[in-house]
């Protein structure tokens, strides 16, 4: 049966305006938060990410250490450890960026980057039957509508938190489309996915997560080469996976060192209870590594000793913990994490999984970009530690005064509330949106989903770990709004 035609509406509204005048303002909007601070924005990792890309670039001959950089190309904790919690792959590309056109090189990057995974996704659209939109059109104003959200904001943010939703929506294509997609699509839109992967070790999980998905929504949609999707996504996971072992290997041979992560899993199982319940119970006991954690946290009785940020980071007597302990039990507690997330796990199952659950939601309710916008704390860090990148690292407009955030967050909310509402009422109801539409929605959505349980229930749910997702919500409606048909009869007939 023919399709549907497209939504008049719809068309009334976009159809007067030359497609291209929406991509220059998506461009110009994108371009926004990067004008208004007069510079980019950044967190406490940023400068180590540089720093560390510098010194991996100067290793392999590729220039020389900027001015009052360290050298090594991964940095040494203490005693032959080396902190891996960090991924080689951004640091690399950002130093590689920054060398050539500063950090505003990397905020044109970002925003390029959105710009070709946008380009890509419009072009597999305009394949589905009755979506004749210009590929301007579709790329410029589903983009538009993000950035009425945080999606300017992570363009302006030195951190590799731009590429989880880009990832989300590589996942989505493959799942969806990737038997209609020509292979060079295929090959790029692979590609952007592993790199997201390797640039962030939260991506890898992400990724996992996300497979079974990917199989059972591409055998859902078609039976033909259903195990396409599921592999390429598996690809990524794999080139994650690569990449650290590649970082561990490098560890050992230019720093004869040991790679060892901060125990995320540990001080998450803490804070939720579970994991200080356990260790009430069983310490002292020689077989359990985190019992060495248990000993120090318990010199203090303050109650946000608790907390998994403050048992990671936190070095005073109040507060301290983890960092109180020399490099040796460090590595022990670091390297017990998984063992110890099981123990806990099959001592208190009910209690762990009601943790996680609430963790997910807790997550997926943190979309605040207050945490993308550098404090007096971190741009202090920046000038003490990394005084060669202070120039490029400064204080902004932004960070002048902190005030204005209090009027964004409810801004965004609503578009994120009324968002979600579009999204939700096109893929429920029958024949809106294409049915392979209405799939890559469903797709995005276990995205963001999968999102928060990694961030939430397995680290520490924080608002800028949900907002570095969250605009894919008017992303997604905006798009939908452009390809939405007239209900008929014979909606649905046609993928």
């Amino acid at each position: 049966m023919a399709a549907a035609p497209p939504n008049p509406g719809v068309r009334a509204a976009f159809g007067r305006v030359p497609p291209v005048v929406w991509l220059v303002l998506a461009v110009l909007a994108g371009l926004s938060v990067w004008a208004i601070n007069g510079g980019a924005l950044f967190y406490y990792d940023s400068p180590a990410y540089l720093d560390q890309g510098n010194k991996i670039l100067s290793q392999l001959g590729l220039g020389a250490m900027p001015d009052g950089a360290g050298g090594g190309g991964v940095a040494v904790a203490s005693d032959n450890q080396v902190n891996g919690s960090r991924a080689a792959v951004f640091g690399i590309a950002a130093a590689l960026l920054h060398r050539l056109g500063g950090v505003g090189a990397i905020v044109l990057a970002n925003l390029a980057l959105c710009l070709f995974v946008g380009w890509i996704l419009a072009g597999i659209l305009r394949q589905i039957p009755g979506v004749t939109q210009s590929r301007m059109l579709l790329v410029g104003v589903p983009l538009l509508a993000a950035m009425a959200g945080s999606l300017p904001f992570y363009l302006a943010f030195i951190m590799p938190d731009i590429l989880t939703p880009l990832l989300l929506l590589s996942v989505a294509m493959l799942a969806v489309f990737s038997r209609q997609m020509r292979p060079w699509e295929i090959v790029l839109i692979t590609a952007i996915g592993a790199f997201a992967v390797t640039a962030h070790i939260s991506h890898i999980p992400v990724a996992a997560a996300l497979v079974p998905f990917a199989a059972i929504m591409s055998a859902g949609i078609e039976r033909r080469r259903w195990w396409l999707a599921p592999l390429l996504v598996s690809l990524m996971v794999v080139a994650g996976v690569a990449e650290r072992q590649a970082f561990r290997l490098a560890a050992e041979k230019v720093t004869q060192s040991e790679v060892v992560y901060y125990p995320f899993l540990t001080a998450r199982l803490i804070e939720d209870g579970p994991g200080w319940e356990y260790l009430k119970a069983k310490c002292p006991d020689p077989k359990i590594g985190t019992c060495k954690l248990f000993g120090a946290l318990s010199k203090s009785d303050d109650p946000y000793r608790l907390t998994a940020s403050h048992i990671i980071f936190k070095k005073t007597p109040d507060l301290g913990s983890f960092q109180l302990l020399n490099s040796e039990d460090q590595a022990t507690v670091a390297r017990e994490q998984f063992r110890f997330y099981a123990h806990v796990f099959l001592w208190a199952p009910l209690s762990t999984t009601a943790s996680v659950i609430k963790n997910t939601f807790q997550q997926a309710a943190l979309n605040d970009i207050k945490m993308t916008v550098p404090t007096a704390e971190i741009i202090g860090n920046t000038r003490k530690y990394y005084p060669d990148l202070a120039a490029s690292l400064h204080a902004g407009r932004l960070s002048a005064s902190r005030g204005w955030l209090a009027y964004v967050a409810p801004v965004h909310i609503s578009v994120y509330l009324l968002s979600l509402g579009i999204v939700g009422w096109l893929t429920i109801i029958p024949g809106q949106v294409p049915a392979r539409v209405r799939a890559f929605a469903v797709m995005v959505l276990l995205g963001i989903l999968a999102n928060a349980f990694v961030t939430g229930a397995l680290s520490q749910p924080a608002d800028r770990y949900g907002a570095r997702v969250i605009w894919l919500l008017p992303f997604m409606a905006a798009l939908m709004m452009l390809v939405r048909r007239r209900a008929g009869p014979q909606e649905g007939a046609q993928p």
